[in-house]
């Protein structure tokens, strides 16, 4: 700046990487406002169905966002870059290797968190927002959307794996398509579920509308890429279940005795603390694929941190 040059902003629409930058962005845009505008409609319908309806909904939402912020897109984060490379390289079969193993390693995270929250689902709510005007019937309203949220949640993670591997290869239409499918399919089961099932029914036109968006990229996966490790996926997910189940019943049955004890609060949190260890313990003996990367990563940087010390 001292010796004469000056800056100033630049911007050459005829620059193919300029270009191409819009084009893509353009879908990608269209994609988070087709989101907002779900959301929007579960409103909407929510202030008619009943009176905190609304808030009911935002609530649970925010419980459900909690799980996948932590889990999900720590997940992605680290994948999409690994599948970018891939992309480029046009190395699609380590690319689906990397797609499986992040998909197993989602599902290790997401479905015992699902059965978690299915299980202690108003005491969860009961814990984090049960007090002032929260009354009884906005305790119900939310623990009823979460349940049913909760349901959804793999759904979610999945599409969000599945969604990162399109925008690798450069391709932002499909998932945009697959998503204005799964709000329609949204809008039309909040209008029948809701008169029969109320806030709860808003939640689980969601979740549903969500699984089917997923099965959608999981198809439009296949078309694009080919042939895929479903029958690893699928093996592996039925171990998870599987110790996802029985942490379950472990954790509902060690809460009822400790409501012996202790206040309901404290209950829920040994409660969960329990479920955490017998769930380890169990993914380990079932051997999930994905278990001995994570011990092994833990084992590395344990040792990284004894010969820094």
């Amino acid at each position: 700046y001292k010796k004469g040059y000056r800056y100033k902003p630049f911007l050459n629409f005829k620059d193919k990487n300029i270009s191409n930058l819009f084009l893509l962005s353009i879908p990608m845009i269209l994609g988070g406002s087709i989101n907002g505008l779900n959301i929007l409609i579960d409103r909407t319908i929510a202030s008619g169905v009943a009176e905190g309806g609304i808030s009911a909904l935002n609530y649970a939402t925010r419980l459900n966002g909690f799980v996948q912020g932590i889990f999900v897109l720590n997940i992605v984060t680290i994948m999409f870059p690994e599948i970018s490379k891939m992309a480029v390289n046009k190395d699609f079969n380590s690319m689906k290797k990397t797609v499986s193993e992040s998909l197993i390693l989602v599902l290790l995270s997401v479905i015992p968190s699902t059965f978690g929250l299915m299980i202690f689902s108003r005491e969860i709510v009961y814990l984090l927002f049960g007090r002032g005007a929260f009354d009884n019937n906005a305790l119900t309203m939310t623990s009823s959307a979460l349940f049913y949220y909760s349901l959804g949640i793999s759904g979610t993670a999945i599409t969000e794996i599945l969604v990162r591997v399109f925008y690798s290869v450069k391709d932002t239409v499909t998932p945009v398509w697959n998503a204005l499918v799964a709000v329609v399919v949204n809008i039309v089961l909040n209008i029948i579920l809701s008169k029969y099932m109320g806030v709860g029914g808003l939640a689980l036109a969601t979740s549903i509308a969500g699984t089917i968006g997923m099965s959608l990229m999981f198809y439009s996966f296949r078309k694009n890429f080919g042939s895929f490790d479903f029958l690893t996926i699928f093996k592996e997910t039925i171990k998870i279940l599987a110790a996802s189940l029985l942490m379950a019943i472990a954790a509902k049955f060690a809460y009822g005795l400790l409501l012996n004890k202790f206040t309901a609060n404290i209950s829920l949190i040994f409660a969960i603390i329990i479920a955490i260890i017998i769930y380890s313990i169990l993914v380990v003996l079932f051997k999930v694929k994905e278990v001995d990367s994570i011990i092994n990563g833990i084992k590395r940087r344990l040792s990284q941190i004894t010969s820094n010390a």
